[in-house]
């Protein structure tokens, strides 16, 4: 598989959906200039074929989240979690 320009392989270690959004926590290789190694990211085609984007998008409807720390990462995680479960 080719990577395009922008994106990495992601590896998922969890995956929920809430009101028909999904929500992925996982890791992938570092992105350009970065130690980043961990995301959380949410929305239909966010991965795409198992890919991800290497940069930070932040929309209400689609994105992905980069961190270094694996705590923080999963934390985010939950948090989305629970931040959409209040908007049910």
């Amino acid at each position: 598989m080719n990577n395009p320009c922008g994106t990495t392989k992601a590896n998922i270690f969890e995956s929920t959906e809430v009101m028909g959004i999904p929500i992925y926590f996982g890791s992938g290789v570092n992105p350009v200039n970065s130690p980043a190694q961990f995301f959380v990211a949410w929305g239909k085609g966010v991965l795409a074929g198992g890919l991800i984007h290497t940069f930070n998008q932040d929309s209400s409807e689609k994105g992905s989240l980069w961190f270094i720390d694996e705590e923080e990462a999963e934390a985010k995680y939950v948090e989305m979690q629970l931040s959409l479960c209040r908007k049910c």
